[in-house]
């Protein structure tokens, strides 16, 4: 039913003419009709006037105001499960994959109800562990040069189990991780001391300060436990950017 403009009489839709006042209806069901042209997806307005405006405009040109135009974050689709995440962003929050270094999370959900004994796999901590290592016995070399003490293997232990623990993709490999660099740290530190300063300095060493090997085994662990835990994503960032400035 069309609605005569002119005296408000219900009429069928094929009339061409109100049969109450002989009102021409053909223009008022052009009226109803909506206008393409009128339908316009996010038209640029001035807050001040209303007045409608270009794109990329930055003041209104009827006004004088400036134009706030909120951009839409940027988006992105993950290549691992398709789901859109924001520009910027570590890991998809659906899936778990690095969008920065396109490698898959292996902690998946369900890792969270197994055992601790079937979260490790030593496969995966032999290089980490390897590095560390090697990375601490030189930090400690440095530190006994210096004048550290027993306090280079701490330090030592601190910065390399610190830093490549959280690379390791579950809290059970880093723990076993953490263990094993600093129980070997510990059994290298008389030698390491008597490689620098000759076998009487490592035998007073010894007998006086003794050994750290403990010291050494639990902070390992801990340090291991919270790099992996909570510094995770810290950590994962700063080797990207140092992959993207090579």
């Amino acid at each position: 039913m069309v609605k005569c403009s002119n005296c408000g009489v219900n009429v069928p839709d094929d009339s061409k003419m109100c049969p109450n006042c002989g009102n021409s209806l053909i223009k008022t069901q052009q009226e109803d009709e909506p206008k393409t042209e009128d339908i316009q997806d996010d038209v640029l307005k001035c807050e001040n006037c209303g007045s409608e405006l270009p794109e990329n405009t930055l003041f209104c040109t009827v006004c004088g105001t400036k134009v706030n135009i909120v951009k839409k974050p940027v988006v992105k689709t993950c290549p691992n499960c398709g789901m859109e995440v924001e520009e910027g962003t570590t890991f998809c929050q659906e899936c778990g994959f690095n969008l920065l270094t396109g490698e898959k999370n292996n902690q998946e959900l369900t890792t969270t109800n197994k055992s601790f004994a079937d979260k490790i796999d030593l496969n995966k901590i032999i290089k980490p562990t390897v590095v560390a290592l090697i990375a601490s016995v030189i930090l400690s070399l440095i530190g006994l040069l210096i004048g550290f003490s027993w306090l280079s293997f701490v330090i030592a232990v601190i910065l390399s189990v610190g830093f490549f623990a959280g690379a390791i993709d579950n809290e059970a490999n880093a723990i076993i991780f953490g263990l094993i660099v600093g129980l070997i740290l510990g059994f290298l530190e008389n030698p390491l001391v008597e490689c620098l300063y000759g076998a009487f300095v490592a035998g007073f060493y010894e007998g006086f300060l003794g050994g750290h090997l403990i010291l050494l085994v639990i902070l390992g662990v801990v340090i291991a436990y919270i790099s992996n835990m909570y510094l995770k994503e810290s950590i994962l960032n700063i080797t990207n950017n140092f992959r993207g400035m090579m």
